[in-house]
């Protein structure tokens, strides 16, 4: 018996050895011929050059998913002509890799075709495209997929349904509005079902049905379907008045035609057949569905290919979210107030009832970041009024990664840093640059809420930066600060936490009530940090970027108030109120810095840092009576801060009354709005990347 299992043993061995060898042999030819059409194109002048973005993507995809264990093959950085780079116009050939012809972007039309390579695959093997079937050559004579994968493909180390897979962000359903949803019926409509019912006008309407079909289609929220707009006309989606002007939004998608050519948006904008500020309306709007499309293959493709392949100039790239050189195209129907594609998308829900994105009406602040939750609500089942977050949504399997993905880029933009704190430790510090928040690594290690085989993950690219942030935020319990100042603001408008003096630098809080508050911080415990929840001494608060030099000057008194005064002949530390008794200390800043203690909790005793009432204080004569009298009276309490959100004169207390809990820190923070929109300042805010996918 045990003979007869070491020869069938063996026998699997012998099997297993040749099944390596003939793979070995295989990939050897594939390595060889892939070298071959390299060096052979390294040599021609006019040699090939690769997308990168989509290169690099296609491989990753596709190695992951094939069950061979396939090396990617080398891939050079891709190059952009110095024309495109300075927003000049260009027109863009291709060379291909198995033949001499060359197609122009605009044209598609082949100039010489000399076969040479391998023989491309048959009609059959074609993806799905926005438009229809795209055949595998097309895509490689536009660069969205190298040769290299072609002979994958043709070895049989790949299939079709791999590259479709692989490029399913591409060519998918764009991320577009398809309706509205009613937060009081828990209902969606269409738009103009929306119009039907009194709660937009139609004008708002028809920007909306522009959007998408500019985008790809013309989508159904009641079901999720996309149409072509003759489609949509056929099944009454849209109207016959709005044929004309959803047939000409259509062009961004199928391309516009113009001398026997086929334009892309930027295209047409450049030859002056299409008005230039519409243009900017339709090329930001698709950036923020997901991608400019290829008119000629209607496939959308990520910003550095659109680059490289003239679907769009640097020039127009940066002044997208120029409030002068393009003003914004929508409107945010309850109010009217103008915004910007991405701006919009920003407060939409997912309907996992079919699949699509849905501008909420009614009590929207709902949807919106607020600093009393972790995350916003951003995904809800229509079907039976669920709501939760996206990344609640991802973990309980209601939407997918990539859907994921999207929303958690339109509520954050995380970057990992590394900083050096007062012992000389390097800490790995995740920011989130629309939030504000920061999550330490190293904290999170010691507090057992991370694990290393999962940072192990983050570190190897398994978990995006998303999905580690959000796994830490997930498990992280914060309770509220007891007798917290006010740590920081809230920006209203961008959803986002800063400390006051960042607010002061942004103008959202004027100076004089930026040092008051920040004088109650330092005498109650340390000048906050609403980033990341720490509240630190003056010096270091310097160093962190929390204050400047002139701040940094004035706070000092304060600082002694929290840890006490000095007895400069008996080396005793009084308490605040003691040292004004003994002209130790500036009455006017005295009596501040107690009724900041006062307010926020309690008077603090030096000697333990520990909060005592007034009436314990008076008792343990840390206080004298008639100091403590006045700061009995609300009504002597001086209106020393201008609201930052109001801007009226309030006093601390009222200030703190106001201020809304934060869910990051624990602490409170003051809601601020500037007193004037001064628009966006990065034209890249709300770009969707793919380099994060």
């Amino acid at each position: 018996m045990i003979s007869c299992l070491q020869t069938a043993t063996l026998e699997k061995e012998k099997v297993l050895e040749e099944l390596q060898k003939v793979k070995q042999s295989k990939m050897q030819v594939i390595n060889e011929r892939t070298l071959e059409y390299v060096n052979k194109k390294t040599e021609n002048s006019g040699s090939f050059q690769n997308s990168n973005a989509f290169e690099m993507h296609t491989n990753q995809v596709m190695v992951g998913n094939s069950q061979s264990d396939v090396t990617d093959p080398i891939l050079r950085k891709s190059s952009v002509s110095d024309k495109g780079r300075s927003g000049k116009s260009q027109t863009v050939s291709f060379n291909i890799i198995d033949s001499d012809s060359s197609i122009d972007l605009a044209s598609d039309s082949p100039v010489t075709s000399k076969s040479k390579g391998l023989k491309m695959e048959s009609s059959s093997n074609k993806i799905q495209g926005l438009r229809g079937r795209i055949s595998i050559k097309k895509l490689v004579k536009t660069k969205i997929i190298t040769q290299e994968i072609v002979l994958k493909l043709q070895t049989g180390l790949i299939t079709v349904e791999e590259i479709e897979a692989s490029l399913a962000q591409f060519i998918g359903k764009p991320s577009s509005i398809a309706g509205v949803y009613m937060e009081s019926s828990k209902k969606k409509l269409s738009f103009l079902d929306a119009v039907a019912g009194g709660f937009m006008s139609k004008t708002y309407a028809i920007e909306f049905l522009e959007a998408q079909a500019a985008t790809g289609c013309i989508i159904d929220p009641m079901t999720g379907e996309g149409y072509s707009p003759l489609e949509a006309f056929e099944k009454g989606i849209i109207t016959g008045d709005l044929k004309d002007k959803i047939n000409e939004a259509y062009k961004a998608v199928s391309g516009y035609t113009h001398a026997g050519k086929i334009l892309s948006v930027f295209q047409a904008m450049e030859e002056r057949i299409l008005d230039r500020h519409r243009g900017k309306a339709l090329i930001e709007t698709q950036i923020a569905t997901g991608g400019l499309i290829h008119p000629l293959i209607g496939i959308r493709v990520p910003v550095d290919c659109a680059l490289e392949q003239g679907l769009i100039n640097q020039a127009t790239l940066q002044s997208l979210y120029d409030p002068v050189s393009n003003p914004k195209d929508f409107h945010f129907p309850e109010t009217g107030q103008k915004a910007y594609y991405s701006e919009l998308l920003r407060i939409c829900v997912y309907d996992v009832n079919g699949g699509v994105y849905l501008l909420p009406f009614g009590d929207q602040h709902l949807y919106t970041l607020s600093p009393s939750s972790k995350h916003r609500i951003s995904v809800i089942n229509t079907s039976n009024g669920a709501k939760m977050s996206a990344y609640e949504a991802y973990k309980a399997g209601h939407i997918d990664k990539r859907t994921y993905l999207f929303l958690s880029q339109q509520e954050s933009e995380w970057q990992e840093i590394t900083i050096m704190d007062s012992s000389r430790n390097l800490l790995h510090i995740l920011t989130d640059h629309k939030s504000g928040r920061q999550l330490c690594i190293e904290n999170a290690l010691s507090l057992k809420i991370l694990q290393m085989e999962e940072l192990n993950s983050y570190r190897s690219g398994q978990l995006s930066i998303s999905e580690f942030a959000d796994l830490l935020i997930s498990r992280r319990v914060v309770f509220s600060v007891p007798n917290s100042p006010v740590a920081g603001l809230w920006d209203v408008s961008l959803k986002k936490r800063l400390p006051v003096f960042k607010g002061h630098q942004q103008n959202l809080v004027d100076r004089l009530s930026a040092l008051r508050l920040l004088e109650a911080q330092a005498c109650t415990g340390g000048i906050c940090d609403p980033a990341s929840g720490e509240r630190v001494l003056i010096k270091e608060a310097q160093h962190r970027g929390l204050l400047d030099e002139g701040f940094a000057r004035q706070l000092q008194q304060c600082e002694q108030a929290y840890y006490g005064i000095i007895h400069p002949q008996n080396g005793k530390t009084l308490t605040v109120a003691q040292a004004m008794q003994e002209n130790l200390f500036p009455k006017d800043v005295g009596v501040k810095c107690l009724e900041f203690q006062l307010t926020t909790g309690g008077l603090i005793n030096p000697e333990s840092q520990q909060r005592v009432s007034l009436e314990d204080a008076i008792q343990n004569c840390l206080i004298d009576k008639a100091t403590a009298a006045h700061l009995q009276h609300d009504n002597l309490l001086s209106k020393c801060i201008t609201c930052p959100k109001t801007k009226r004169k309030i006093s601390f207390k009222e200030a703190l009354e106001k201020s809304v809990f934060d869910s990051h820190t624990g602490f409170v923070l003051l809601e601020a709005t500037k007193p004037h929109s001064a628009g966006n300042t990065s034209s890249f805010q709300y770009f969707w990347t793919y380099r994060h996918f």
